[in-house]
């Protein structure tokens, strides 16, 4: 690594017991990894009327974080099935989601959809998967945070399905610790990049926020960004007030939403 980044701290902002195994491969890798969580993720608790997987023709994850809160939730109100359900199929908005599901043990790969690895992990390759195995389906589960995007949902009801969406966990706003705050404003204070990763839009606000409050937002337009769609590329730049003509862009790689590929591309931008 012998580019300007390659001494760059690498701002890790995914929950708290997110990021360790990445911060292990960065720092083997010669990389000093900075864990600055913007959210955490908790399962809701107390849910009245948890939605059944039996109920539902169609169960659609949007996140790792939905499928390991709703099977908590199942089996705290001991509603987890012996065995799935042949008829519910479950879907995945990416291949790294699709992997969560599979690591609970309790869902048939058979019944599993998800998008290729070589297409966008997102909602929108998922309905190209979905749409030739509509015909038969009646009710579909959506399982979320508290909120999200209406996209999928509002085409599975376009489609004829009754759609229900599925609150299974919240986010919270975390505050950066002050000793992580100061590592990072040394750094900078010394000349050294920043690479910044963002998983989610919901995190760049959070981001945001956490930056303004201890004075970093103005540096913040200069930090290289990694980031594992289009859309958060999109907030981020809007969010920073960054102008979307070329001079002005923000410095952002998109790249897949694996620790891999992430690492990948923090390997590359340090040799530039």
């Amino acid at each position: 690594m012998k580019g300007r980044l390659a001494d760059a701290l690498v701002v890790l902002t995914r929950p708290p017991g997110r990021n360790e195994p990445l911060e292990r491969r960065l720092a083997d890798r010669g990389f000093e990894p900075l864990a600055m969580p913007v959210l955490s993720i908790s399962p809701l608790s107390g849910v009245q009327a948890l939605p059944r997987p039996a109920d539902h023709d169609l169960i659609v994850f949007v996140s790792g974080n939905a499928v390991s809160a709703y099977f908590q939730q199942l089996a705290a109100a001991d509603e987890l099935p012996g065995t799935w359900p042949s008829g519910t199929l479950v879907a995945a908005v990416g291949a790294a989601t699709a992997g969560a599901i599979a690591r609970t043990g309790r869902v048939p790969a058979d019944l599993v959809l998800h998008p290729d690895e070589a297409d966008a992990q997102d909602s929108e390759s998922l309905w190209k998967v979905l749409q030739p195995r509509l015909a038969p389906l009646r009710a579909a589960l959506i399982v979320r945070g508290q909120n999200g995007r209406e996209w999928l949902g509002q085409r599975l009801e376009q489609a004829g399905l009754r759609v229900t969406r599925h609150a299974a966990y919240e986010r919270c706003a975390v505050d950066w610790p002050r000793q992580q705050v100061e590592r990072l404003r040394a750094g900078l204070e010394a000349g050294r990049g920043v690479i910044c990763l963002l998983t989610s839009v919901h995190g760049v606000q959070a981001f945001i926020d956490n930056a303004a409050r201890h004075g970093l937002l103005s540096a913040c337009r200069g930090f290289h960004y990694v980031v594992i769609h289009p859309r958060i590329a999109g907030r981020l730049q809007s969010s920073l007030d960054v102008p979307s003509g070329t001079a002005g862009r923000l410095a952002v790689t998109i790249c897949a939403p694996r620790d891999d590929a992430i690492l990948q591309a923090v390997t590359s931008l340090a040799s530039l």
